[in-house]
């Protein structure tokens, strides 16, 4: 069986990180005993618990996991000429690609990605048909908690992209929130991260939560990530506003 799940698709801080985990369908009962839900059902100290007790199976069992952080930076230059759906599925595939094989034999169980869980299963499907033609996929609102292989991939997930937001709060010197736009300290925090010359890499420029913080800060948008580097955006000059152009 393989289960693949997200975290972190709408913080303005951080990446979002898409994880899969193949397990022997006979394991599934470890799961369970592991105490395998949803990674926004269980506490931190017992998502901590079952990764470690997920990779530790690993090197005792047929297991595979496979972890994909996807940067603010890259986030922000893929938007310009895909949707952050598009970016995501993208995602998802290569994470099942990465945990399985041609001749691989599996259920692939996916928290859906939009608002259609069967059109997002046929379309990863028709793009992996080619190269996985044994795998069969589902995917059904809350997965991550109607499977325990999948909610074990969001546990993975989290567990990622919560060290990584840790980390960059010891490195800042000051917390960073959980980087969603309805948390206060994430707010204060974006404040504190766009006062500069430019954004903070840490920041998904894209972002309206982030653009709001830019412009508390400066009179000028704030600038556009490219594939060629940073672009600086201009104001409109005022005065062209009532005299016009000659």
């Amino acid at each position: 069986m393989i289960g693949v799940d997200e975290a972190g698709r709408g913080p303005a801080i951080g990446p979002l990180v898409v994880a899969s985990l193949a397990i022997p369908k006979e394991d599934v009962q470890r799961l369970i005993k592991m105490g395998v839900r949803d990674s926004k059902r269980i506490s931190k100290t017992k998502r901590e618990m079952i990764e470690k007790d997920i990779f530790e199976t690993m090197k005792e069992r047929d297991w595979k996991v496979c972890v994909i952080p996807i940067s603010p930076e890259s986030i922000d230059i893929s938007r310009s000429i895909k949707s952050l759906n598009e970016i995501e599925e993208e995602a998802f595939i290569e994470a099942i690609k990465s945990v399985s094989s041609a001749d691989t034999n599996a259920k692939v169980n996916l928290d859906p990605i939009g608002n259609n869980p069967k059109l997002f299963a046929m379309k990863v499907y028709n793009k992996l048909h080619s190269r996985r033609p044994n795998l069969h996929f589902e995917s059904r609102k809350g997965m991550d908690d109607k499977c325990v292989v999948t909610g074990a991939a969001s546990i993975v997930a989290k567990q990622h992209r919560d060290r990584v937001i840790s980390d960059l709060s010891d490195n800042l010197g000051f917390n960073l929130g959980s980087g969603y736009p309805s948390d206060p300290t994430t707010i204060e925090a974006l404040n504190q991260l766009t006062r500069g010359d430019l954004p903070h890499v840490s920041l998904r420029w894209t972002w309206a939560t982030t653009s709001n913080a830019w412009k508390k800060n400066h009179t000028v948008p704030i600038p556009i990530r490219t594939t060629n580097g940073t672009v600086l955006q201009r104001g409109l000059d005022p005065i062209l506003w009532t005299k016009g152009v000659d």
